[in-house]
C-alpha cells in the first residue's frame, strides 16, 4: 500500500480526543510470533499499553483461531514467552463463543477434536461429552476403515453400548487425529439422526429431510503456517470440515447446514471479544469502550472479519456466513454484557501489520487459499472492500503507537 494511501487513510481515521476508553484485539501468530520466535519490538510495543508491573492499563483481549488448547493454558504459553503475566480472560479461542451457545450445553453432544476435546468441552459448560473414541468403542462394526475391527460381533460391545445415548449436537472443534474414521462414524451420526444404528429417513439422493441434528464448527480456515522453517502451508481443520460437507453432498444431494461457524472471520468472535473487552473495561473502573482496534496480519480472516463486525455494529443484521441473528444472540453469553454491544460500541477498526501472511504474500500464487471456503459467499464486490485495513503499519510496536496517537493516549 502505498504512501499516499496511508496518508488519506490517517487524515480521515485522525479524530479529536474523546472521553471513553478504547479496546484492543490482537492476533498472535504473525503479530507477535512467527512460528515459535518472538518477532522484533513486540515486548516494547506492550510498554506502551501496560504499567511497570505488567498489567495492561487499556483493555487487551487476544484473539486465535486456535483450537486445541484452552484460554488459561495459552494464557500461561503467553505469558512465559512474552515476559510478563497475561490472564486466562484476556485470551480468546476459536471455540471461545461456544460458551454463547448455551442451548446446547445440556444436550448429549459429539464433540470432535483432539485428545483434550473432552476437557475443552467440558470447561467450556458442555455436560453430556460424547467422542468418536467412545463411537468407536460402542459400534466397532461401524468403523470399517479399520479392518481389524470389521468384524468384530456386536454383541461383544453390547453391554458398553449400553451407555450410549443419542447423539443432539455435534460441536467440531478442531481437526481429528484418525479423518477417515471420524468421517464415516460422524456422517453415520448425521444421517441417522444421532441414533448411530438407525436410519430414520431414506437415504435416496435429493430426498432426504432438509435438516439434522445441530452442527457448530470452531476455525475454518484451510491452511495455517506451521513454522518459519518452511513456506508449505499446513492444512486446517477448515478442510476436513470441507471434505466432510463434500462427502455428505454426494451422498444426499444436499449441503451440511451449519447452525453456527466460529473463529475468525465471523462475526460471533468478535462480538464475544467485545463482550470480553467490555468486562475487562468494568474491572479496570473505565467507562464503555466505543472504539474496538483488531490488530491482525491476514487480510481475509482478521481484516475481514473485523470489517464484517464494524458493519454490524453500524447496521445490525445477521452473521453474514451462518445467518444467526447476533443481537438476539447476545443474552446467551456468560460475559453478561451491561448493554447491548450496538448500543455501546460505534466502530471496529482494523489495522493490518506487515509481519506475517500480508508481508511474505502467502497466497501461493493464487493456488492455495489461506483462509476458508466462506469467502466464497461473498461477493467480488465484498472481497474487494471488506479485506481493506483502515490502517496498514510495519509491525504491532506501529500499530499500537497509531491507535494511542489516534486517541491522544498518554
Amino acid at each position: 500500500m502505498n504512501n499516499i494511501h496511508r496518508f488519506i487513510q490517517k487524515r480521515f481515521y485522525l479524530r479529536t480526543r474523546h472521553a471513553h476508553p478504547f479496546g484492543i484485539v490482537l492476533d498472535i501468530d504473525g503479530v507477535l510470533f512467527r512460528g515459535r520466535n518472538l518477532l522484533p519490538r513486540v515486548k516494547e510495543a506492550f510498554s506502551l499499553i501496560t504499567d511497570k508491573k505488567g498489567n495492561f492499563v487499556v483493555p487487551t483481549v487476544f484473539l486465535t483461531n486456535g483450537t486445541n488448547s484452552t484460554e488459561k493454558i495459552k494464557a500461561a504459553q503467553l505469558s512465559e514467552q512474552l515476559g510478563f503475566r497475561i490472564p486466562a480472560d484476556h485470551v480468546l479461542m476459536s471455540h471461545s463463543p461456544l460458551r454463547m451457545f448455551t442451548d446446547l450445553h445440556d444436550k448429549q453432544v459429539l464433540v470432535v477434536g483432539q485428545k483434550n476435546a473432552t476437557s475443552i468441552a467440558k470447561g467450556i459448560g458442555f455436560k453430556k461429552v460424547t467422542t468418536i473414541d467412545h463411537l468407536r468403542k460402542w459400534f466397532p462394526h461401524l468403523d470399517c476403515t479399520d479392518f481389524s475391527r470389521k468384524h468384530v460381533d456386536p454383541k461383544e460391545t453390547e453391554a458398553a453400548r449400553k451407555r450410549f445415548r443419542p447423539i443432539e449436537a455435534i460441536v467440531m472443534l478442531g481437526e481429528p487425529l484418525k479423518w477417515e474414521t471420524s468421517l464415516q462414524l460422524m456422517l453415520d451420526c448425521v444421517l441417522t439422526y444421532g441414533r448411530m444404528d438407525t436410519m430414520v429417513f431414506p437415504l435416496i439422493a435429493g430426498g432426504l429431510r432438509p435438516d439434522h441434528i445441530p452442527i457448530v464448527a470452531c476455525n475454518v480456515d484451510l491452511v495455517w503456517m506451521a513454522d518459519v522453517a518452511s513456506q508449505l502451508p499446513r492444512i486446517g481443520h477448515g478442510v476436513f470440515i470441507h471434505v466432510l460437507d463434500t462427502l455428505y453432498e454426494k451422498l444426499t444431494g444436499q449441503h451440511l447446514k451449519f447452525t453456527a461457524t466460529l473463529g475468525k472471520p465471523t462475526e460471533v468472535s468478535y462480538l464475544h471479544a467485545a463482550h470480553r473487552i467490555q468486562r475487562l473495561a468494568k474491572a479496570m473502573k473505565l467507562g464503555d469502550v466505543k472504539y474496538l482496534y483488531v490488530i491482525g496480519d491476514n487480510p481475509m480472516s482478521d481484516v475481514l472479519g473485523a470489517r464484517l463486525f464494524d458493519r454490524y455494529l453500524r447496521h445490525g443484521g445477521v452473521g453474514r456466513f451462518d445467518h444467526l441473528d447476533l443481537e438476539a444472540f447476545e443474552g446467551n453469553d456468560g460475559e453478561k454484557p451491561r448493554v447491548r454491544t450496538r448500543n455501546v460500541v460505534e466502530r471496529c477498526i482494523s489495522i493490518l501489520v506487515e509481519t506475517g501472511v500480508h508481508q511474505e504474500h502467502v497466497h501461493m500464487n493464487g493456488v492455495v487459499k489461506p483462509i476458508s471456503a466462506l469467502i466464497d459467499n461473498l461477493s467480488k464486490g465484498e472481497q474487494l472492500l471488506l479485506n481493506q485495513p483502515n490502517f496498514v503499519e510495519y509491525d504491532l510496536h506501529a500499530a499500537i503507537r497509531t491507535i494511542l496517537r489516534r486517541e491522544c493516549y498518554r
